[in-house]
Protein backbone atom coordinates (compact mmCIF):
# COMPACT_ATOMS: atom_id res chain seq x y z
CA UNK A 1 0.00 0.00 0.00
CA UNK A 2 2.76 2.57 1.08
CA UNK A 3 4.86 1.88 -2.33
CA UNK A 4 1.28 2.38 -4.61
CA UNK A 5 1.19 6.21 -2.66
CA UNK A 6 5.13 6.73 -3.57
CA UNK A 7 4.48 5.84 -6.92
CA UNK A 8 2.00 7.95 -7.59
CA UNK A 9 3.82 11.13 -5.40
CA UNK A 10 6.68 10.42 -7.53
CA UNK A 11 4.48 10.58 -10.76
CA UNK A 12 2.67 13.68 -9.75
CA UNK A 13 6.15 15.19 -9.08
CA UNK A 14 7.35 14.40 -12.29
CA UNK A 15 4.67 15.61 -14.28
CA UNK A 16 4.99 19.61 -12.72
CA UNK A 17 8.40 19.57 -14.10
CA UNK A 18 8.68 22.74 -16.88
CA UNK A 19 5.73 24.25 -15.82
CA UNK A 20 7.03 27.68 -14.27
CA UNK A 21 9.21 27.73 -18.05
CA UNK A 22 6.42 29.47 -19.62
CA UNK A 23 5.73 31.68 -16.50
CA UNK A 24 9.53 33.04 -16.47
CA UNK A 25 9.38 33.27 -20.11
CA UNK A 26 6.09 35.28 -20.09
CA UNK A 27 7.30 37.20 -17.11
CA UNK A 28 10.70 38.36 -19.26
CA UNK A 29 8.80 39.05 -22.26
CA UNK A 30 6.60 41.84 -19.49
CA UNK A 31 9.86 43.08 -18.38
CA UNK A 32 11.38 43.82 -21.62
CA UNK A 33 8.43 45.87 -22.60
CA UNK A 34 8.53 47.69 -19.67
CA UNK A 35 11.91 48.24 -20.53
CA UNK A 36 11.45 48.51 -23.90
CA UNK A 37 8.76 50.97 -22.73
CA UNK A 38 10.43 52.99 -20.49
CA UNK A 39 13.61 53.84 -23.09
CA UNK A 40 11.56 54.99 -25.28
CA UNK A 41 9.23 57.02 -22.61
CA UNK A 42 12.73 58.52 -21.69
CA UNK A 43 13.77 59.36 -25.40
CA UNK A 44 10.63 61.48 -25.89
CA UNK A 45 10.81 63.13 -22.43
CA UNK A 46 14.66 63.91 -23.32
CA UNK A 47 12.83 65.68 -27.04
CA UNK A 48 10.66 66.90 -25.29
CA UNK A 49 12.29 69.18 -23.22
CA UNK A 50 14.99 69.80 -25.97
CA UNK A 51 12.12 71.14 -28.33
CA UNK A 52 10.96 73.28 -24.98
CA UNK A 53 14.38 74.67 -25.23
CA UNK A 54 14.04 75.61 -28.92
CA UNK A 55 10.67 77.13 -28.78
CA UNK A 56 11.97 79.06 -25.42
CA UNK A 57 15.35 80.08 -27.68
CA UNK A 58 12.64 80.98 -31.04
CA UNK A 59 10.72 83.58 -28.69
CA UNK A 60 13.22 85.43 -27.02
CA UNK A 61 14.79 85.57 -30.47
CA UNK A 62 12.27 86.86 -32.30
CA UNK A 63 9.91 88.67 -29.88
CA UNK A 64 12.53 92.14 -29.94
CA UNK A 65 11.21 92.42 -33.56
CA UNK A 66 7.58 92.99 -33.58
CA UNK A 67 5.87 94.69 -34.35
CA UNK A 68 7.37 96.22 -37.60
CA UNK A 69 9.60 93.60 -38.92
CA UNK A 70 7.70 90.01 -39.03
CA UNK A 71 10.17 88.78 -42.00
CA UNK A 72 12.91 88.88 -38.92
CA UNK A 73 10.71 87.75 -36.44
CA UNK A 74 10.11 84.58 -38.10
CA UNK A 75 13.47 84.64 -39.14
CA UNK A 76 15.55 85.19 -35.99
CA UNK A 77 12.34 82.17 -34.50
CA UNK A 78 13.75 80.03 -37.11
CA UNK A 79 17.39 80.75 -36.34
CA UNK A 80 16.46 79.99 -32.82
CA UNK A 81 15.14 76.79 -33.12
CA UNK A 82 17.97 75.43 -35.42
CA UNK A 83 20.56 76.26 -33.40
CA UNK A 84 19.12 73.91 -30.41
CA UNK A 85 19.35 71.22 -33.05
CA UNK A 86 16.03 71.09 -35.28
CA UNK A 87 15.41 71.82 -38.90
CA UNK A 88 12.38 73.87 -39.63
CA UNK A 89 11.08 73.60 -42.70
CA UNK A 90 7.61 75.21 -41.99
CA UNK A 91 6.83 78.51 -40.78
CA UNK A 92 3.36 79.30 -40.43
CA UNK A 93 2.64 77.16 -42.93
CA UNK A 94 4.64 78.30 -45.55
CA UNK A 95 7.94 76.31 -46.41
CA UNK A 96 11.10 77.72 -45.76
CA UNK A 97 13.02 74.79 -45.95
CA UNK A 98 13.49 70.97 -46.65
CA UNK A 99 13.54 70.24 -43.01
CA UNK A 100 10.41 68.32 -41.28
CA UNK A 101 9.70 70.87 -38.14
CA UNK A 102 7.02 72.84 -38.20
CA UNK A 103 7.44 76.70 -35.93
CA UNK A 104 3.89 79.04 -36.08
CA UNK A 105 4.27 82.23 -34.26
CA UNK A 106 1.63 84.36 -33.19
CA UNK A 107 1.67 88.03 -31.75
CA UNK A 108 -0.21 88.11 -29.21
CA UNK A 109 0.79 91.68 -28.71
CA UNK A 110 3.16 94.32 -30.00
CA UNK A 111 5.79 92.94 -27.47
CA UNK A 112 4.31 89.99 -26.89
CA UNK A 113 5.73 86.83 -28.96
CA UNK A 114 4.52 83.09 -28.75
CA UNK A 115 6.13 79.98 -30.89
CA UNK A 116 4.94 76.47 -31.10
CA UNK A 117 7.06 74.53 -32.50
CA UNK A 118 5.87 70.64 -33.65
CA UNK A 119 8.70 67.43 -34.51
CA UNK A 120 8.05 64.14 -34.95
CA UNK A 121 10.04 61.56 -32.92
CA UNK A 122 11.14 58.01 -33.76
CA UNK A 123 10.87 55.13 -31.36
CA UNK A 124 12.96 52.32 -30.90
CA UNK A 125 11.97 49.23 -29.47
CA UNK A 126 8.05 50.32 -29.39
CA UNK A 127 8.05 49.77 -33.20
CA UNK A 128 7.17 46.12 -32.45
CA UNK A 129 4.09 47.26 -31.11
CA UNK A 130 3.43 49.20 -34.25
CA UNK A 131 4.38 52.92 -32.46
CA UNK A 132 6.93 53.59 -35.06
CA UNK A 133 6.95 57.53 -33.86
CA UNK A 134 5.38 60.38 -31.50
CA UNK A 135 4.61 63.60 -32.61
CA UNK A 136 5.40 66.24 -29.81
CA UNK A 137 4.95 70.15 -29.80
CA UNK A 138 5.94 72.37 -27.31
CA UNK A 139 5.05 76.20 -26.91
CA UNK A 140 6.92 79.35 -25.52
CA UNK A 141 5.76 82.84 -25.39
CA UNK A 142 8.25 85.87 -24.44
CA UNK A 143 8.28 89.51 -23.79
CA UNK A 144 10.34 92.61 -24.33
CA UNK A 145 9.58 95.11 -22.35
CA UNK A 146 8.93 98.85 -23.81
CA UNK A 147 10.91 101.72 -22.79
CA UNK A 148 9.38 102.93 -19.46
CA UNK A 149 6.72 105.64 -20.64
CA UNK A 150 7.84 108.80 -19.06
CA UNK A 151 5.86 112.09 -18.20
CA UNK A 152 2.37 111.51 -19.85
CA UNK A 153 -0.41 108.42 -20.48
CA UNK A 154 -2.08 110.34 -23.14
CA UNK A 155 -1.88 112.07 -26.33
CA UNK A 156 0.21 114.90 -25.68
CA UNK A 157 3.19 115.91 -23.35
CA UNK A 158 4.42 119.00 -21.55
CA UNK A 159 1.13 120.38 -21.51
CA UNK A 160 1.76 123.37 -19.04
CA UNK A 161 -1.32 125.45 -17.11
CA UNK A 162 -1.63 128.30 -20.34
CA UNK A 163 -1.58 126.00 -23.43
CA UNK A 164 -4.51 126.73 -25.33
CA UNK A 165 -6.00 125.29 -28.16
CA UNK A 166 -4.62 128.41 -30.89
CA UNK A 167 -3.37 126.80 -34.10
CA UNK A 168 -5.16 123.25 -33.82
CA UNK A 169 -7.13 122.42 -36.72
CA UNK A 170 -10.56 120.82 -36.45
CA UNK A 171 -9.77 117.54 -37.33
CA UNK A 172 -7.79 117.45 -34.27
CA UNK A 173 -10.64 118.64 -31.73
CA UNK A 174 -11.15 115.28 -30.46
CA UNK A 175 -7.33 114.48 -29.82
CA UNK A 176 -6.88 118.43 -27.78
CA UNK A 177 -10.35 117.01 -26.00
CA UNK A 178 -8.61 113.54 -25.07
CA UNK A 179 -5.59 115.13 -23.95
CA UNK A 180 -7.00 117.62 -21.72
CA UNK A 181 -8.13 114.83 -19.47
CA UNK A 182 -4.95 114.40 -18.45
CA UNK A 183 -3.69 117.35 -16.59
CA UNK A 184 0.35 117.52 -17.02
CA UNK A 185 1.52 120.81 -14.63
CA UNK A 186 4.95 121.14 -16.35
CA UNK A 187 6.18 121.65 -20.06
CA UNK A 188 8.61 120.22 -22.14
CA UNK A 189 12.01 121.90 -21.93
CA UNK A 190 15.50 122.39 -23.34
CA UNK A 191 18.22 124.54 -22.01
CA UNK A 192 20.77 126.40 -24.49
CA UNK A 193 24.34 124.94 -24.67
CA UNK A 194 25.91 127.82 -23.18
CA UNK A 195 23.42 127.59 -20.04
CA UNK A 196 24.83 127.31 -16.15
CA UNK A 197 24.40 123.41 -15.13
CA UNK A 198 23.02 125.07 -12.19
CA UNK A 199 19.53 125.65 -14.00
CA UNK A 200 18.03 122.16 -14.42
CA UNK A 201 19.52 120.57 -17.41
CA UNK A 202 22.04 117.90 -16.88
CA UNK A 203 22.53 117.14 -20.52
CA UNK A 204 21.73 119.30 -23.53
CA UNK A 205 24.17 122.31 -21.91
CA UNK A 206 28.05 121.86 -23.01
CA UNK A 207 29.76 124.03 -20.26
CA UNK A 208 29.67 123.39 -16.25
CA UNK A 209 28.55 124.26 -13.36
CA UNK A 210 28.56 128.08 -13.59
CA UNK A 211 28.84 127.39 -17.04
CA UNK A 212 33.16 126.88 -16.53
CA UNK A 213 34.52 124.04 -18.00
CA UNK A 214 33.02 120.83 -20.14
CA UNK A 215 30.27 118.91 -19.02
CA UNK A 216 31.24 115.54 -18.82
CA UNK A 217 27.51 114.67 -19.75
CA UNK A 218 26.86 116.45 -22.50
CA UNK A 219 24.21 115.40 -24.81
CA UNK A 220 22.07 117.86 -26.54
CA UNK A 221 19.14 115.40 -27.55
CA UNK A 222 16.55 114.17 -25.53
CA UNK A 223 13.63 111.75 -27.01
CA UNK A 224 10.15 110.96 -27.55
CA UNK A 225 8.21 108.20 -27.99
CA UNK A 226 5.36 108.94 -30.10
CA UNK A 227 3.54 105.18 -29.94
CA UNK A 228 0.70 104.17 -32.93
CA UNK A 229 -2.10 101.72 -32.81
CA UNK A 230 -2.70 99.31 -36.09
CA UNK A 231 -5.78 100.93 -37.76
CA UNK A 232 -4.87 104.76 -37.88
CA UNK A 233 -5.10 106.41 -41.51
CA UNK A 234 -3.19 109.57 -40.60
CA UNK A 235 -1.42 110.73 -37.45
CA UNK A 236 -0.69 114.84 -37.15
CA UNK A 237 2.11 115.55 -34.75
CA UNK A 238 1.86 119.62 -32.91
CA UNK A 239 4.36 121.77 -31.19
CA UNK A 240 3.43 124.23 -29.37
CA UNK A 241 5.57 127.32 -28.80
CA UNK A 242 8.22 125.63 -30.49
CA UNK A 243 10.85 128.27 -30.85
CA UNK A 244 12.80 130.18 -28.23
CA UNK A 245 10.81 133.49 -27.53
CA UNK A 246 11.85 135.53 -23.98
CA UNK A 247 9.26 135.79 -21.44
CA UNK A 248 9.26 138.14 -18.25
CA UNK A 249 8.69 136.97 -14.72
CA UNK A 250 8.12 133.11 -16.42
CA UNK A 251 4.91 133.82 -17.61
CA UNK A 252 3.51 131.56 -20.11
CA UNK A 253 6.01 128.93 -21.56
CA UNK A 254 8.31 130.63 -18.91
CA UNK A 255 11.43 130.70 -21.36
CA UNK A 256 14.06 132.69 -20.12
CA UNK A 257 17.47 134.14 -21.73
CA UNK A 258 18.71 136.25 -18.41
CA UNK A 259 19.58 133.25 -16.26
CA UNK A 260 23.16 133.31 -13.83
CA UNK A 261 26.11 132.37 -15.10
CA UNK A 262 24.53 132.02 -18.96
CA UNK A 263 25.05 133.12 -22.41
CA UNK A 264 22.56 135.23 -23.78
CA UNK A 265 20.81 134.85 -26.76
CA UNK A 266 17.88 131.78 -26.40
CA UNK A 267 18.83 128.50 -27.85
CA UNK A 268 17.61 127.45 -31.27
CA UNK A 269 15.94 124.23 -31.81
CA UNK A 270 15.85 121.15 -34.39
CA UNK A 271 12.94 118.62 -34.48
CA UNK A 272 13.10 114.78 -36.08
CA UNK A 273 10.82 112.39 -36.65
CA UNK A 274 12.07 109.20 -37.02
CA UNK A 275 10.10 105.94 -38.67
CA UNK A 276 10.05 102.70 -36.67
CA UNK A 277 12.04 100.19 -36.54
CA UNK A 278 12.89 97.05 -33.86
CA UNK A 279 14.92 99.13 -32.09
CA UNK A 280 13.36 102.76 -30.52
CA UNK A 281 15.94 103.36 -27.55
CA UNK A 282 18.11 103.36 -30.43
CA UNK A 283 16.78 106.73 -32.97
CA UNK A 284 20.38 106.86 -34.99
CA UNK A 285 19.54 104.38 -36.71
CA UNK A 286 16.39 105.31 -38.22
CA UNK A 287 15.39 106.36 -41.17
CA UNK A 288 13.38 110.61 -41.01
CA UNK A 289 9.93 110.60 -41.62
CA UNK A 290 10.59 113.61 -44.52
CA UNK A 291 7.33 115.17 -44.56
CA UNK A 292 8.19 116.55 -41.00
CA UNK A 293 9.56 120.06 -41.07
CA UNK A 294 9.02 123.58 -39.45
CA UNK A 295 9.21 127.20 -41.22
CA UNK A 296 11.86 126.95 -44.07
CA UNK A 297 11.70 122.94 -44.36
CA UNK A 298 14.84 122.23 -42.65
CA UNK A 299 13.43 121.31 -39.19
CA UNK A 300 15.04 124.30 -37.01
CA UNK A 301 13.70 127.35 -35.74
CA UNK A 302 16.38 129.69 -34.49
CA UNK A 303 16.12 131.87 -31.38
CA UNK A 304 12.96 134.25 -32.16
CA UNK A 305 12.28 133.13 -35.48
CA UNK A 306 8.31 132.08 -36.59
CA UNK A 307 7.28 134.29 -33.92
CA UNK A 308 4.01 135.34 -35.17
CA UNK A 309 3.44 131.71 -36.66
CA UNK A 310 4.66 129.64 -33.85
CA UNK A 311 4.63 131.49 -30.30
CA UNK A 312 1.78 130.68 -28.07
CA UNK A 313 0.29 128.64 -30.71
CA UNK A 314 0.38 125.09 -32.19
CA UNK A 315 2.22 124.42 -34.99
CA UNK A 316 1.36 121.40 -37.21
CA UNK A 317 4.76 119.92 -38.54
CA UNK A 318 3.47 117.59 -40.01
CA UNK A 319 0.99 114.79 -40.99
CA UNK A 320 1.89 110.79 -41.30
CA UNK A 321 -0.41 108.95 -43.64
CA UNK A 322 -1.49 105.39 -43.26
CA UNK A 323 0.94 105.13 -40.35
CA UNK A 324 3.02 101.48 -39.35
CA UNK A 325 2.10 100.46 -35.88
CA UNK A 326 4.73 100.96 -33.88
CA UNK A 327 7.09 103.17 -32.10
CA UNK A 328 8.01 107.07 -34.02
CA UNK A 329 10.92 108.29 -32.26
CA UNK A 330 10.84 112.57 -31.74
CA UNK A 331 13.81 114.07 -31.45
CA UNK A 332 14.46 117.43 -29.54
CA UNK A 333 17.66 118.81 -30.23
CA UNK A 334 19.26 122.43 -28.98
CA UNK A 335 21.77 124.57 -31.54
CA UNK A 336 23.89 127.46 -31.37
CA UNK A 337 27.27 128.25 -30.42
CA UNK A 338 27.88 130.79 -27.39
CA UNK A 339 24.01 130.88 -26.79
CA UNK A 340 22.01 129.82 -23.56
CA UNK A 341 18.48 130.13 -21.96
CA UNK A 342 15.81 127.98 -21.14
CA UNK A 343 12.65 127.35 -24.02
CA UNK A 344 9.86 125.29 -22.99
CA UNK A 345 7.60 123.63 -25.54
CA UNK A 346 4.25 121.18 -25.56
CA UNK A 347 3.67 117.82 -27.86
CA UNK A 348 -0.04 116.92 -29.65
CA UNK A 349 -0.30 113.26 -31.48
CA UNK A 350 -3.73 114.22 -33.30
CA UNK A 351 -5.31 111.16 -35.32
CA UNK A 352 -8.16 110.06 -37.32
CA UNK A 353 -10.03 108.53 -34.16
CA UNK A 354 -9.18 107.83 -30.58
CA UNK A 355 -10.29 104.21 -30.09
CA UNK A 356 -7.58 103.70 -29.13
CA UNK A 357 -5.42 107.00 -28.79
CA UNK A 358 -2.02 107.52 -30.35
CA UNK A 359 0.32 108.08 -27.23
CA UNK A 360 3.56 110.28 -26.50
CA UNK A 361 5.45 109.97 -24.01
CA UNK A 362 9.70 110.75 -22.89
CA UNK A 363 11.77 108.04 -23.76
CA UNK A 364 15.04 107.25 -21.05
CA UNK A 365 14.66 111.06 -19.45
CA UNK A 366 12.73 114.10 -19.63
CA UNK A 367 13.65 117.78 -18.87
CA UNK A 368 10.49 120.10 -17.71
CA UNK A 369 9.73 122.86 -16.56
CA UNK A 370 6.98 123.32 -13.90
CA UNK A 371 5.31 127.13 -13.63
CA UNK A 372 1.80 126.62 -12.68
CA UNK A 373 -0.28 129.49 -10.44
CA UNK A 374 0.34 127.88 -7.48
CA UNK A 375 3.44 125.77 -5.85
CA UNK A 376 1.19 122.57 -5.93
CA UNK A 377 1.21 120.28 -8.19
CA UNK A 378 0.52 115.93 -9.54
CA UNK A 379 3.14 114.86 -12.03
CA UNK A 380 3.04 112.08 -13.91
CA UNK A 381 6.66 109.95 -13.63
CA UNK A 382 7.08 106.44 -14.68
CA UNK A 383 3.62 104.05 -15.93
CA UNK A 384 4.96 100.34 -14.49
CA UNK A 385 3.11 97.58 -16.04
CA UNK A 386 1.92 94.56 -13.92
CA UNK A 387 4.96 93.00 -15.42
CA UNK A 388 7.31 94.66 -13.11
CA UNK A 389 6.48 93.42 -9.81
CA UNK A 390 9.20 91.64 -7.76
CA UNK A 391 11.32 94.28 -9.39
CA UNK A 392 12.68 97.38 -8.43
CA UNK A 393 11.85 101.01 -10.19
CA UNK A 394 14.71 103.27 -10.22
CA UNK A 395 13.75 106.90 -10.58
CA UNK A 396 16.50 110.00 -10.58
CA UNK A 397 15.77 113.87 -9.97
CA UNK A 398 18.37 116.31 -11.16
CA UNK A 399 18.57 119.80 -9.98
CA UNK A 400 14.76 118.93 -8.08
CA UNK A 401 12.62 120.75 -6.03
CA UNK A 402 13.88 124.31 -5.48
CA UNK A 403 11.22 126.95 -3.94
CA UNK A 404 10.69 129.70 -1.30
CA UNK A 405 10.31 128.61 2.16
CA UNK A 406 9.92 125.28 2.30
CA UNK A 407 9.37 122.39 -0.61
CA UNK A 408 9.47 118.93 -0.82
CA UNK A 409 8.58 116.01 -3.72
CA UNK A 410 6.70 112.83 -2.85
CA UNK A 411 6.57 110.08 -5.05
CA UNK A 412 2.58 108.42 -4.89
CA UNK A 413 2.30 104.65 -6.39
CA UNK A 414 -1.01 104.07 -8.78
CA UNK A 415 -3.99 103.98 -6.62
CA UNK A 416 -4.47 100.57 -4.68
CA UNK A 417 -0.47 100.15 -4.38
CA UNK A 418 0.72 98.96 -1.25
CA UNK A 419 3.69 97.11 0.40
CA UNK A 420 6.32 99.27 -1.74
CA UNK A 421 8.92 101.12 0.47
CA UNK A 422 11.41 103.97 -1.00
CA UNK A 423 15.22 104.33 -0.21
CA UNK A 424 17.47 107.20 -1.68
CA UNK A 425 20.70 108.71 -2.11
CA UNK A 426 22.17 112.03 -3.68
CA UNK A 427 25.19 112.88 -5.18
CA UNK A 428 27.10 115.91 -3.48
CA UNK A 429 28.55 117.37 -7.22
CA UNK A 430 27.98 121.12 -5.19
CA UNK A 431 30.14 120.11 -1.85
CA UNK A 432 27.29 121.12 -0.10
CA UNK A 433 26.80 119.77 3.57
CA UNK A 434 23.21 118.59 2.54
CA UNK A 435 21.63 115.21 2.93
CA UNK A 436 23.44 112.42 0.81
CA UNK A 437 20.57 109.88 1.84
CA UNK A 438 17.47 108.89 3.19
CA UNK A 439 14.41 106.32 3.55
CA UNK A 440 10.80 107.20 2.49
CA UNK A 441 9.14 108.46 -0.73
CA UNK A 442 9.02 112.50 0.72
CA UNK A 443 12.32 114.00 0.14
CA UNK A 444 12.71 117.80 1.48
CA UNK A 445 14.25 119.32 -1.52
CA UNK A 446 14.11 123.36 0.21
CA UNK A 447 14.56 124.17 3.78
CA UNK A 448 13.76 128.23 4.80
CA UNK A 449 14.46 129.00 0.84
CA UNK A 450 17.56 127.30 0.71
CA UNK A 451 17.97 124.21 -2.13
CA UNK A 452 19.31 121.59 -0.32
CA UNK A 453 20.17 119.47 -4.07
CA UNK A 454 21.17 122.27 -6.17
CA UNK A 455 23.00 121.02 -9.09
CA UNK A 456 22.79 117.60 -7.55
CA UNK A 457 21.42 113.75 -9.09
CA UNK A 458 18.92 112.37 -6.45
CA UNK A 459 18.57 108.32 -7.15
CA UNK A 460 15.24 106.77 -5.55
CA UNK A 461 14.76 103.03 -5.62
CA UNK A 462 11.25 101.61 -4.73
CA UNK A 463 11.24 98.17 -4.17
CA UNK A 464 7.52 96.70 -6.25
CA UNK A 465 6.06 94.39 -4.09
CA UNK A 466 5.68 90.58 -5.85
CA UNK A 467 1.63 91.20 -5.38
CA UNK A 468 1.87 94.71 -7.19
CA UNK A 469 -1.16 95.41 -10.33
CA UNK A 470 -2.75 97.65 -12.17
CA UNK A 471 -5.52 98.50 -14.32
CA UNK A 472 -6.29 101.58 -16.43
CA UNK A 473 -4.02 103.52 -14.49
CA UNK A 474 -0.34 102.42 -13.86
CA UNK A 475 1.26 105.87 -13.42
CA UNK A 476 3.74 106.37 -10.19
CA UNK A 477 3.48 110.26 -9.48
CA UNK A 478 5.39 112.58 -8.20
CA UNK A 479 3.31 115.35 -5.85
CA UNK A 480 5.28 118.53 -5.82
CA UNK A 481 4.93 121.55 -2.86
CA UNK A 482 7.03 123.62 -3.75
CA UNK A 483 6.09 127.02 -2.44
CA UNK A 484 6.66 128.59 -5.54
CA UNK A 485 5.48 127.13 -8.90
CA UNK A 486 8.75 127.56 -10.54
CA UNK A 487 11.07 124.89 -11.12
CA UNK A 488 13.20 123.57 -13.83
CA UNK A 489 14.64 119.79 -13.30
CA UNK A 490 15.45 116.81 -15.39
CA UNK A 491 13.94 113.33 -14.71
CA UNK A 492 14.57 109.83 -15.67
CA UNK A 493 13.11 106.33 -14.72
CA UNK A 494 13.97 102.63 -15.32
CA UNK A 495 12.83 98.85 -13.66
CA UNK A 496 15.77 96.98 -13.14
CA UNK A 497 15.42 93.68 -14.33
CA UNK A 498 15.76 91.64 -17.59
CA UNK A 499 14.38 93.64 -20.49
CA UNK A 500 13.79 90.39 -22.35
CA UNK A 501 11.75 87.05 -20.65
CA UNK A 502 9.48 84.10 -20.66
CA UNK A 503 6.19 84.76 -19.34
CA UNK A 504 3.43 82.22 -19.11
CA UNK A 505 1.50 81.10 -21.92
CA UNK A 506 -1.89 82.31 -22.02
Amino acid sequence: MRDRIVKKYRQIKNSDRGVSLPLVAGMFVLLLGMAAFAIDLGWLYLNGTRLQRAADSSALAGVVFLPQDPANVAAKAVDGANANGWNIGTVNGSSVGSGPDELTWTALSDNKLQIELESTVPTFFLKVLGMNQFDISRTATAQYIKPVPLGSPANCIGIGQAVTGAGLASSAASSWTHCNNYPQNFWGAINGRETDKHHGDPYAVSCGFNCSGSNPEYDPNYYHAIEVPAGKSWVDLYIYDAGFYDRSGFAETGDQDSLSNTSPGGTHMTFTIYEPDSTPLIPEDNSTVVSCSIGSGSGTVNSGQYESTLKNRWYRMCRINNPVNGIYVLRTQNGGSSIGGNNSFSYLAAANSQSPPVRIYAINSMSIFTNAPTGQATVYIAEVDPVHANKTLELRFFDPGEGNGNAYMTVVPPPGVSGYSCSWTATDQTSSSNPTSGSGCSIQTTASGNARFNGEWITMQISIPPSYTCSSDCFWKMDLDLNTAHDRTTWEARVIGNPVALVPNP
